[in-house]
């Protein structure tokens, strides 16, 4: 079993103190590193008020400056606004500034702002993130190559520097659909999950993945990783007063953009998120099965249950979320989390 954490990188309202949330990103990327994390994540996304990151391969670029052995990786990086060659080249330097800790996450993004900023159509979207994926790679096999599809061609190519991973950093894809399990498992790559739905419906997802990467003959790629809201204190009132009002903030900021019928509390699973109300969006409905929270030891015993149950080999933890804990509450968790978790599952 291996532990990533996805980092905040939201500053709201507007953004105002970003550079110290950057500075504070590093810190808690160093502890992680020291209490035993295999690696940390950030997400991206444009034109938000409140600073969402824009550009992750920058701010990787400066924790791989800052560590040594923790893995760097983007949760997720939006492929379609990308040129795949762009991605290949400085994934690649990445790569080589941090000696070969690079993991590219992945997914289609469907953000209509975003793709009408970068001048990319959404019809044929999942057509063009396949010939991205397929360029990328072969981008880093460091053999010149040419390429034709329906949206690049390139002609006699050649990306520098050579990754340091062989044949190339991870690809993860982050998937919510049965027709985005079943490509991901199509083209064999890892499956990296949302930290939204329960445990059914990631076990549901893992079996669906699972079962297309064996059928395309990619069993030896299977990568089950699953993202999870996450706190470890001995204080329940930490975790019930400081922690969780800051879960059901952004539980609730996607409730209220209509995403509990587009994939984010899939109704399908659960047909209460159809009618809830603010007020029923309680620690005692919502937390179960769903977040991983508690005292060392029932941490411990639930993702246990999830690599029983679901059968993953990484799960990511998302500790602080857009309106807090702060960088100090997340720093003393982190430390638990290292010293009384992580153990456990090194023996």
């Amino acid at each position: 079993m291996k532990f990533g954490m996805l980092v905040n990188t939201q500053d709201p309202p507007d953004g105002a103190r970003i550079a110290e949330l950057y500075d504070e990103i590093l810190e808690e990327a160093e502890l992680a590193e020291e209490v035993g994390f295999d690696a940390i994540f950030v997400p991206e996304h444009h034109m938000m008020p409140d600073g969402y990151l824009s550009a992750p391969l920058v701010l990787l670029a400066a924790v791989a400056a800052r560590t040594k052995r923790l893995r760097v990786g983007t949760s997720i990086l939006q492929l379609p606004e990308w040129h795949p060659i762009h991605v290949a080249e400085e994934v690649a330097v990445l790569d080589n500034i941090s000696k070969g800790r690079v993991i590219l996450g992945v997914g289609l993004n469907l953000v209509e702002s975003e793709f009408r900023l970068f001048g990319i159509e959404r019809q044929g979207v999942t057509r063009r993130f396949v010939e991205q994926i397929e360029i990328v790679r072969r981008a880093w096999s460091g053999e010149p190559f040419s390429f034709r599809g329906e949206f690049f061609t390139l002609e006699d190519v050649r990306v520098t520097p050579r990754v340091v991973q062989r044949p190339h950093p991870p690809i993860w894809i982050g998937a919510m659909s049965e027709p985005a399990l079943r490509r991901a498992g199509r083209l064999g790559t890892g499956w990296i999950s949302d930290p939204l739905h329960v445990i059914q419906v990631m076990k549901a997802w893992a079996d669906i993945y699972r079962g297309s990467a064996i059928e395309h003959g990619h069993a030896d790629r299977i990568e089950v990783v699953l993202i999870r809201d996450g706190w470890v204190s001995y204080d329940p009132q930490e975790i019930r007063q400081l922690w969780w009002p800051t879960v059901r903030d952004y539980h609730l900021f996607y409730k209220h953009l209509g995403f509990f019928e587009s994939g984010r509390f899939n109704a399908q699973w659960e047909p209460w998120v159809r009618t809830a109300r603010d007020e029923d969006w309680t620690y005692e409905r919502v937390a179960p099965n769903r977040v991983i929270a508690g005292t060392p030891e029932e941490v411990v015993a639930e993702i246990e249950r999830y690599r029983r149950e679901v059968g993953c080999e990484y799960i990511v933890f998302y500790f602080r979320h857009p309106t807090g804990p702060d960088h100090r509450a997340t720093m003393r968790c982190i430390e638990l989390f290292g010293k009384e978790v992580i153990p456990h599952f090194r023996q």
